[in-house]
């Protein structure tokens, strides 16, 4: 039985030392960190914001770059928004990617305080929901 016992040893070993080995071999590069491709077209990266606009407390519209608007919907009314000359968007720390509601909040200074507004929702406008908006509410 010795020959038994010296394989059981042997795989033994190898069920010990085969994890060990994979955790020793260097990692792969990782590339810069993408949004999930979920929703296409839905991400924006947030320093890429130039304009907004709040038509009423609950709704904030954002221009990013030269065309693309976003509609953000608030969880509930942020007061004073409507008369913000600025506002910030603070995105998930790690990430500047914005892709659902979870990634960012609508963030403003009123009487002193900083305000913080939860986003419910991001919207993309399409061209002809871009031109339906009265003027004043453009970003």
């Amino acid at each position: 039985m010795p020959g038994f016992r010296n394989l059981m040893m042997i795989a033994l070993a190898g069920a010990v030392l085969a994890p060990a080995a994979v955790l020793a071999q260097p990692a792969a590069p990782s590339a810069p960190a993408k949004p999930a491709d979920k929703q296409a077209g839905q991400c924006f990266y947030a320093n890429n914001v130039n304009g907004f606009n709040a038509p009423d407390n609950r709704t904030v519209y954002i221009r990013v770059g030269v065309r693309d608007v976003y509609r953000l919907d608030l969880m509930s009314d942020c007061l004073n928004l409507t008369f913000r000359q600025s506002l910030g968007l603070r995105s998930t720390p790690g990430s500047s990617w914005i892709c659902s509601p979870l990634d960012v909040e609508v963030v403003y200074h009123d009487v002193g305080m900083r305000q913080r507004c939860p986003v419910t929702a991001i919207h993309k406008l399409t061209p002809a929901e871009v031109e339906a908006l009265p003027k004043k509410d453009r970003p």
